[in-house]
């Protein structure tokens, strides 16, 4: 996607901009150029050697786009459906009934639409697990609903396998095959991603392994070391899942004492890491993704981002699901941060909260860019990065007065309040609107495929899906 302007000028804002060496800065403008920040300063002149977008709001504040380092796009279809579901629910009914019957073409939507909730959210990148990759033509039609909703992603085929259903879409067709998986995830690299350099291309490619707590360890190693003879940017996966961590495989240990971690990894959840294991994570630039809502509801623990980011680790949070919660990424900064200070709370007498909402607000910005290998492109507001920006109108009843500008975003903003999100120094919202979105022709399509895959969905026979997820059924 081209920009619209040669330039384009934000005027007297306030900027937390997560760049240590300029902190927050007040009355300040900030000049685009293409796709880029080109100079960040008060009362910058106007460039006089191309057409220019001056975007002036009163009251602004300015942060980088959120960075979401964990998701499962393809739910928006189904959201709220998981609302009070423990993850052995979400195992039976998502992972062997939901993920199976989608069509390719309810895959691309679900993708297109769930990117454009969170760029409304003001996510401007996103570390998609992909895991309905039920046939080529999913992985096809998911890659062109990332590309085509604007947002800046990579793209984890994924290698979990969804099990044929009766009354599915496809159920006569056999299975999808892990080594077919594998062919398919070169061919997806080879076909849509030419550089997979996130320098010069949006979206770009990487690989989710099954989940390495179901599977012996050598297949988890086969996978990684697969995913990086492919090309895969990024490999992310599950582990460590807190109280269903019942087989303590130590994942991420067995990974290190072969030699196999490094940045290009990015491990979920991670209630039940070890000491060594964190250590193993810090000392290769790994990274690690916290989701407080899913992981509080569902029974995985405490996030485990302060202790990664404690312990020298790149550390991020990310929305998960939307079969269950919203996209809204405040909602997962607030909740991640007060949860963190509960706990500690609950150990001494706190006569000081040691927990800053500054660190929170890094770990949605900054934090995630780094996990995602962005750092040197996004997650600040630094001359010469991308400018994936979002803006926030702060002059309504909910934010007025802004005292602590950090604690006005995380602690009383809500979406109304991102009036324009930039990605790529692309505007893609606007005065508090999607741009270039017919939501009416959207939301109709959205209820009429939503309704589709619930009736479908309704006449499965769970029974085959518990018997699938036997270590569990102690707490069905």
């Amino acid at each position: 996607m081209k920009t619209e302007h040669a330039y384009t000028l934000i005027k007297d804002a306030t900027v937390l901009t997560m760049d240590p060496e300029l902190g927050m800065l007040s009355n300040c403008d900030i000049l685009i150029k293409g796709q880029t920040v080109k100079a960040i300063g008060q009362n910058l002149p106007a460039p006089s050697d191309g057409d220019i977008k001056v975007i002036d709001i009163p009251d602004a504040i300015v942060t980088p786009g959120f960075v979401d380092g964990h998701h499962h796009m393809w739910q928006q279809l189904i959201r709220g459906v998981a609302v009070d579901w423990s993850l052995f629910d979400y195992a039976i009914n998502i992972r062997s009934v939901y993920g199976s019957v989608y069509t390719a073409e309810d895959a691309g939507f679900a993708y297109y639409v769930a990117a454009l909730d969170m760029i409304n959210n003001g996510i401007t990148s996103v570390l998609e697990h992909g895991h309905i990759m039920n046939t080529p033509q999913h992985a096809d039609a998911s890659i062109k609903g990332l590309k085509d909703s604007g947002i800046r992603a990579c793209f984890c085929y994924g290698l979990y396998e969804n099990p044929p259903i009766s009354g599915a879409p496809d159920a006569d067709k056999q299975s999808f095959s892990l080594a077919e998986r594998l062919a398919d995830a070169r061919r997806v690299r080879n076909t849509h991603f030419q550089t997979n350099d996130p320098a010069k291309e949006r979206v770009t490619f990487g690989l989710a392994p099954t989940e390495p707590d179901y599977q012996p360890i050598q297949e988890t190693v086969d996978q990684v070391v697969a995913a990086r003879e492919i090309g895969a940017r990024l490999i992310t996966m599950h582990v460590a899942l807190g109280p269903y961590d019942t087989t303590h495989n130590h994942i991420v240990q067995q990974l290190a004492d072969r030699d196999l971690l490094g940045p290009d990894l990015a491990f979920s959840h991670g209630a039940s890491l070890t000491e060594g294991e964190f250590k193993a994570i810090s000392s290769t630039g790994a990274g690690l993704v916290s989701t407080p809502d899913t992981e509080l509801q569902m029974g995985m623990g405490f996030p485990a981002v302060f202790r990664a980011t404690d312990r020298g680790c790149k550390a991020c949070l990310g929305v998960d699901i939307t079969s269950n919660q919203g996209n809204s990424f405040v909602a997962q900064m607030r909740l991640a941060l007060q949860v963190q200070r509960a706990q500690e709370n609950e150990i001494a007498f706190p006569l000081s909260i040691k927990r800053k909402t500054a660190e929170v607000l890094r770990m949605s910005t900054m934090g995630g860019a780094e996990v995602m290998g962005l750092g040197h492109l996004a997650g600040s507001v630094t001359v010469g990065k991308k400018a994936d920006l979002n803006i926030f109108r702060c002059d309504d009843i909910g934010t007025v007065p802004v005292i602590d500008p950090a604690g006005t975003v995380v602690f009383h903003s809500s979406t109304s309040n991102i009036d324009t999100v930039i990605i790529d120094g692309r505007v893609v919202k606007e005065n508090g609107q999607l741009v270039g979105i017919d939501w009416p022709a959207l939301k109709a399509e959205l209820v009429a495929r939503t309704e589709r895959i619930r009736q479908v969905a309704s006449k499965v026979d769970l029974a085959a899906a518990k018997a699938q997820w036997g270590p569990y059924t102690v707490q069905d």
